[in-house]
């Protein structure tokens, strides 16, 4: 099934979305088991690594552990950062982009990069391929995507397979069927953004568009990586028991987290439930 044009610019919506969201984070990324046995209130700053520090760092930010303290979290960044940290770089950028520092953000990210951070790598190719921080240049975001794609990094892959498909022949010659083996190779390495991909491929082949346990499974992974679209769409299934039981809490959970991520259609839904509570 061929990508449409509309589902193209989600894409890249979403791509801009989620980079400027309020990323927590490894936890974002679904690496909290290594956070099982860290207990930030117990720890000495004073007499701690620098790695401990930057953990510490991220348990304020998410408010995991001990109280969230976003503030709290950016101060222990930068100095973490000043130092060359390039985990700390990576997570300092993100306030500074936040905070519409954007040129300021974009040499944080590309120290970070730099330094061998490889989602800042990946971060830096969407900068150039979005225009932030820096000036517009998708030859330079495709160059990136290569690159990482050669190292078997996921969201890379997904990002040059969706060269693949939209490209008009400038950057890449236009190959769907390319750019499509390429989306399900990343699902298969598990990047957030190929895995709705490929679940709402599943979807609409599927009689009646059923959400079979397959593509619940890909939409749940998508979401829990990030994705705001998959976040939208599970907050709908929860609520209306589509592949999945009735789930009020799990349904308001997910469309929390995608009304934070600023996607328009769960804005949209969040306001209307706002609205009805408050006319109530």
């Amino acid at each position: 099934m061929e990508i449409k044009k509309e589902d193209l610019e989600a894409i890249k919506k979403t791509g801009e979305s989620i980079f400027l969201n309020e990323i927590k984070s490894y936890f974002l990324l679904g690496n909290t088991n290594e956070y099982d046995n860290f207990e930030p209130t117990k720890l000495d700053l004073n007499n701690c690594s620098d790695f401990d520090k930057y953990k510490y760092a991220c348990c304020l930010y998410a408010g995991y552990k001990i109280a969230e303290n976003e503030e709290g979290a950016c101060a222990v960044w930068k100095a973490l950062a000043e130092e060359g940290q390039t985990d700390a770089m990576l997570e300092y950028s993100v306030y500074l982009f936040k905070e519409n520092r954007l040129s300021e953000g974009f040499k944080m990210l590309q120290q970070s990069a730099n330094g061998g951070n490889i989602l800042a790598q990946f971060r830096i190719g969407l900068c150039y391929m979005f225009g932030f921080g820096t000036q517009q240049d998708e030859k330079k975001a495709l160059t990136i995507f290569e690159k990482l794609s050669a190292e078997n990094y996921a969201n890379a892959i997904y990002m040059l397979g969706s060269f693949y498909i939209s490209d008009n022949g400038i950057l890449v010659k236009r190959d769907v069927a390319k750019g499509w083996d390429m989306i399900k190779k990343a699902c298969k390495l598990g990047s957030p953004f190929a895995q709705y991909e490929v679940a709402i491929q599943m979807s609409a082949n599927a009689p009646n568009n059923e959400f079979t346990k397959e593509v619940i499974k890909l939409f749940l992974n998508s979401a829990d990586g990030g994705d705001l679209r998959a976040q939208y769409i599970m907050a709908l299934a929860y609520a209306k028991g589509e592949g999945v039981d009735v789930d009020i809490e799990k349904s308001m959970n997910y469309l929390a987290q995608s009304y934070e991520g600023g996607f328009p259609l769960a804005i949209e839904l969040m306001d209307k439930i706002k609205n009805s509570i408050y006319e109530e």
